[in-house]
């Protein structure tokens, strides 16, 4: 385990690094999950998403590599790490002014990756050749992944509804995130494949405008206006927004599920002949000319120390500050306090001169963390010279220096005590032989 990267609804999903022979490393993605015994339910539909992601094999659909169940009991699924960020990432840090708009291109790039793995895995036959039926139901730009270095992949088929699955849907149940759903989901009917082509419309429709379609002030507004079909077309929230393209998201946001596109791949040829019109490449080229605007290097952004899968995140903000004042205190505790000579002064206002002492080396010098506190009187002052400093003699030298003139500091005081009295008393005899002749003067 490397890294916490996200936690959902029943689990947990880990950066991890497996390795093998011959120095063989690969990194990938964990998703835990985490139940209690008594919920077989939640295990089934676990496995059930392994089985699905393990049958689907394209390009733009992240792939499985392992599932089992560790030594605690907990179930995992090993999946393909991508680097990179989702595309909602990409979607807020543009929105909120930290990168570039995103490129149109960039957009029909991404949406159209997308609409060709939807249209793989909508058409997808099992071994006895029967249809899957497979629908994601949750297309949204949370679960697309693109790379870096280019690539787009579709994510999490942890709520698909396919044929072979284990576990169904109750009646009445509603499934997916509340700004993607379709108006078929809305409202408790059945739904197929078209219900992806509807998100994936809010999907480009968001991209391109940098608004939310149907989002509202509350959950039940934002639920009313998806049965009615009610949002800002893109021309007017964009100028010249281009009118192909507009018609595209319109199509596959009709609230009439036979008046939308009919499959993903009709909306994804659509695209293409949109992007040849208005000039826009489709491609790895497009998507690596956006992503590098983020100026990532690295693993991931969410980088951490994994941990228990039953502990909540922390603020990042809030751990940097208290390992920064782990790290003061620390030196602050491991910086002794020593004696700093100062030069003493003689009678004639020259400087008494110090004991030679024998040359320090730093085989010689005992270690600073054993060198006791120090104190002489107010001249004290912190060693300059620290344990990493690269000369740790000097730091030693200080503290022999200072020891050795302790019996020069106590002489030195007592010779000034001496002529203080010693002047006083001229003083005193001065006044008196004045005062003396002043008397036989007068």
């Amino acid at each position: 385990m490397l890294g916490h990267l996200a936690s959902g609804g029943m689990g947990q999903v880990y950066l991890a690094k497996t390795t093998g022979l011959g120095g063989f490393e690969r990194h990938v993605v964990v998703k835990t999950l985490d139940v209690v015994d008594d919920e077989d339910q939640f295990v089934t539909m676990f496995l059930d998403e392994a089985r699905l992601v393990g049958a689907l094999h394209h390009q733009y659909i992240a792939p499985v590599y392992e599932v089992g169940c560790d030594e605690d009991g907990r179930y995992f699924i090993v999946m393909d790490y991508i680097h990179g960020e989702t595309a909602e990432a990409v979607w807020k840090r543009s929105h909120e002014g930290d990168t570039p708009a995103i490129p149109t291109g960039f957009a029909i790039s991404v949406v159209f990756a997308i609409a060709s793995a939807l249209d793989y895995a909508h058409k997808l036959r099992g071994l006895d050749g029967l249809p899957l039926e497979i629908v994601h139901r949750d297309v949204s730009l949370s679960n697309i992944m693109i790379g870096y270095e280019g690539g787009v992949k579709l994510i999490d088929f942890g709520i698909a509804k396919s044929a072979n699955r284990a576990t169904k849907t109750v009646g009445g149940t509603l499934k997916g995130k509340f700004g993607y759903l379709s108006p078929e989901q809305v409202l408790r009917q059945p739904v197929d494949h078209r219900t992806d082509i509807f998100a994936l419309g809010i999907v480009l429709y968001e991209l391109t405008t940098m608004e939310r379609a149907f989002i509202g002030s509350s959950e039940l507004i934002t639920l009313e206006r998806i049965t009615k079909g009610e949002y800002r077309r893109p021309s007017q929230l964009v100028a010249h927004f281009p009118q192909a393209l507009e018609a595209i998201i319109e199509r596959a946001l009709e609230v009439d599920p036979d008046r939308r596109f009919q499959s993903a791949a009709e909306m994804a040829r659509e695209l293409e002949a949109v992007a040849r019109a208005m000039g826009e490449a489709i491609g790895d080229s497009t998507i690596i000319g956006t992503m590098r605007a983020f100026g990532r290097t690295g693993l991931t952004k969410s980088q951490r120390f994994a941990r228990a899968s039953s502990r909540v995140r922390t603020d990042p903000e809030l751990m940097a500050r208290i390992a920064a004042e782990a790290r003061r205190q620390e030196r602050e505790d491991l910086t002794p306090v020593v004696a700093t000579p100062l030069p003493m002064m003689g009678l004639s206002g020259m400087p008494l001169v110090p004991p030679i002492l024998p040359e320090a080396t730093p085989t010689d010098l005992p270690d600073l963390a054993d060198v006791p506190e120090l104190v002489e009187d107010e001249l004290t002052a912190p060693i300059m010279a620290t344990p990493n400093s690269g000369s740790p003699a000097i730091g030693q030298l200080g503290v022999q220096y200072a020891s050795a003139l302790r019996p020069l500091t106590a002489t030195a005081k007592l010779v000034g005590y001496s002529l203080r009295g010693l002047w006083i008393g001229l003083a005193l005899i001065a006044i008196v032989i004045g005062m003396v002749i002043a008397f036989a003067v007068h």
